[in-house]
């Protein structure tokens, strides 16, 4: 085949979706039995809405708007709101449920002509001149023009040469669903304390609460009986969001910074969370990714066919888009550090830099629009 793809997330089947009608032929492998039925909630730039619908996979319902975002910090001065009417956006983004997402994708996938094959776990990866061939655990070969990597690196060791930076944030985040006491009015906040920031999107009529702390203290947190668990938020997060009065099933995972040393080798593309794994502040890991598969898709719809898979083409795909990754990596890295630092005078600084971004309108849509567009604006 022409593309096969090693992964059916949302970056790998937005890939194959945004494909359809390119006359190439797609194949989507996924080492799961099925669907994942992944109970995470996304967050998505307006963006990536526009993305999605160009690709007629986006979802026609599930889907809540974030139309403000209040940024604080705690124990300091200074504050600030993005606001989508400042952007002339109907919307600064949205979430959306895993599975909601992904039945939109996979529908539109198998619409589009493109096969998916799940079950299909990575055995073997070998790089010709010519093509990517890939043997299964079944016994099944494929050989393909282009190999794309949208599996988070699970098989990225198979491939010579690929190789991980990694650094441990030595931090678990928290996530639960929590309800308050009064709407949310289609707000997000972004609170950032000395342990970590606490994130709350809204999603339907409650919030996605996103915690970051200390592994120990995490743990502590997420063993703790619902009233105690909602008396210790409410300590931590203020009453700005109202009065927490509700949560769900806690759960956490490690936050790491994971960047791969080249998103190409030979017949190969590496994207999404196989190329970077972000910190979740300010929800960038997938919109990132969703671009990834948008400027590859536009790179194999120009070349005739004969080039797809090409270095040529693989070398511009990397070039196009080494700024936004770069600049995405050390955007989320830069707010991780900046916020930690508990020293007064840098909690003033912060303060102020808040206040300053509140009373400068300029500099607050130029933040906007980075974090919908990335480092590549429209």
């Amino acid at each position: 085949m022409d593309v096969a793809i090693v992964g059916a997330g949302p970056v790998g089947c937005t890939l194959a979706a945004l494909l359809a009608g390119c006359g190439l032929e797609v194949g989507i492998f996924e080492a799961r039995t099925g669907p994942t039925g992944d109970a995470r909630t996304l967050a998505l730039s307006h963006a990536s809405r526009t993305l999605l619908e160009e690709a007629r996979a986006w979802p026609s319902a599930g889907v809540t708007p974030i139309r403000t975002i209040h940024i604080s910090q705690k124990g300091g001065p200074g504050r600030t709101l993005l606001d989508a009417a400042e952007q002339c956006l109907p919307a600064l983004g949205y979430t959306v449920a895993f599975p909601v997402l992904e039945a939109a994708l996979v529908s539109r996938v198998r619409e589009s002509g493109a096969t998916i094959t799940y079950g299909a776990a990575c055995e073997d990866i070998t790089l010709e001149d010519g093509a990517a061939v890939v043997r299964f655990a079944s016994g099944a070969t494929v050989r393909a023009s282009l190999l794309v990597l949208a599996d988070g690196g699970a098989n990225s060791a198979k491939i010579p040469g690929i190789a991980y930076a990694t650094r441990d944030y030595g931090q678990l985040a928290l996530t639960a669903s929590v309800q308050c006491d009064r709407p949310h009015d289609a707000r997000a906040y972004e609170r950032f304390t000395p342990d970590g920031p606490a994130a709350l999107l809204p999603v339907d009529d409650r919030y996605a609460l996103v915690w970051t702390a200390p592994h120990a203290e995490a743990e502590r947190l997420r063993a703790l009986g619902d009233a105690d668990f909602l008396r210790e938020l409410q300590a931590h997060f203020g009453d700005r969001a109202g009065r927490f009065v509700a949560a769900g099933a806690r759960s956490a995972f490690p936050l790491r910074l994971r960047t791969v040393n080249t998103p190409i080798a030979l017949r190969t593309a590496i994207v999404g969370n196989a190329a970077q794994v972000l910190h979740p502040i300010a929800g960038q890991g997938l919109n990132l990714g969703l671009r990834d598969a948008a400027t590859l898709a536009d790179l194999l719809a120009s070349v005739e066919p004969a080039e797809v898979g090409s270095l040529p083409m693989l070398r511009a795909y990397r070039e196009a888009r080494e700024r936004d990754a770069r600049r995405g990596v050390a955007f989320t890295d830069f707010l991780v550090s900046a916020f930690a630092d508990p020293r007064r005078a840098t909690r003033w600084g912060r303060g102020l830099a808040l206040a300053a971004l509140d009373l400068f309108p300029p500099a607050r849509r130029r933040l906007a629009e980075r974090m919908i567009h990335g480092a590549n604006p429209p």
